[in-house]
């Protein structure tokens, strides 16, 4: 993918209720900017409550893109993500406008920024061999990964045969490594053309603000969504199915569980899928300066600068 001619793209990514979307809308007002979802649950026009988009009053403020745009029934990926969002960068920077990518999806906000690799589907012979090594055993996968690519091979920490295979199959059913492959990468956003920050609140607080959001969320429409949801019969293996806290108000209305069971479950799972993201941004994205304080938010509002095309 060819990078981008453009000015200044600013990035706000964070854990789930870190506060993204306020701050994105606030600095969409103050910049002229608009506002686009990098997040892979807002993507869903079905899940506006159980995946916290912003209300339609607070869409209404400013303009918005990439949000419920798409069916619960799609398989909605990075790669799809980042072919949607190009033309939506390039369309706000045309119009003189600052875009404001926001979401907690860092593997969006990796792709956009480092690039995402184009990897063909390996051929079936390709996949039928490597699945002959796999029956082997996970040893003779991996001495094999690593005669095939041993610099994605050593990328790959301990017994992890579907990193294994995946490297195995590349190798041998398409036209190149997969390291190679996913060196031939180029960023959509090209490094000095968009800044970041990473809200990373108190967790105490967060996890506070993520209890009274979910029984918020229950209350105003999460029970109405469980239940459309449910009705359809979709794969429970579509990334929409696996929105956190749907099927535990699935399991509520069905008479599974008790609501406070299903209640204090979903608030749980949140709390630790925060805690993932936590680990995600301070590791993959050690370079985005952290705002764990309204002053360090500050900070970054100064240091913003607008640039016009």
């Amino acid at each position: 993918m060819t990078a981008l001619k453009m000015n200044q793209v600013v990035c706000i990514a964070g854990p789930t209720a870190s506060g993204k979307s306020a701050l994105a809308i606030d600095l969409a007002r103050a910049l002229d900017g608009e506002v686009i979802n990098a997040d892979a649950l807002q993507v869903y026009a079905d899940l506006r409550v159980l995946s916290a988009r912003p209300s339609a009053a607070e869409e209404a403020m400013v303009p918005h893109h990439l949000f419920g745009h798409v069916d619960a029934g799609v398989r909605y990926s990075v790669g799809s993500w980042l072919r949607d969002v190009t033309p939506v960068i390039l369309d706000v920077l045309a119009r003189g406008r600052v875009p404001i990518v926001t979401g907690g999806t860092g593997l969006y906000f990796k792709a956009l920024t480092e690039g995402l690799a184009q990897i063909p589907v390996p051929s079936p012979d390709g996949k039928g061999r490597a699945a002959k090594y796999l029956a082997s055993g996970v040893d003779a996968l991996r001495a094999q990964a690593e005669h095939l690519d041993p610099a994605a091979s050593a990328r790959v920490l301990g017994d992890d045969p579907q990193r294994l295979l995946r490297i195995v199959e590349v190798a041998l059913g398409t036209a190149k490594p997969l390291s190679i492959w996913q060196a031939d990468t180029r960023p959509v956003i090209p490094r000095g053309y968009w800044t970041g920050l990473v809200l990373l609140p108190d967790r105490a607080a967060l996890y506070a603000r993520i209890n009274q959001r979910f029984d918020g969320m229950a209350k105003s429409g999460g029970y109405d969504e469980a239940r459309a949801m449910a009705a359809r019969g979709l794969d429970p293996m579509l990334p929409a199915m696996k929105a956190i806290g749907l099927r535990e108000l699935i399991a509520i209305e069905q008479g599974a569980v008790s609501e406070a069971v299903g209640l204090e479950t979903a608030k749980r799972e949140t709390r630790r899928f925060a805690k993932r993201q936590y680990t995600w941004f301070r590791g993959q994205a050690p370079d985005w300066p952290k705002a764990q304080s309204p002053d360090d938010i500050e900070s970054f509002r100064k240091n913003l600068r607008k640039i016009r095309v």
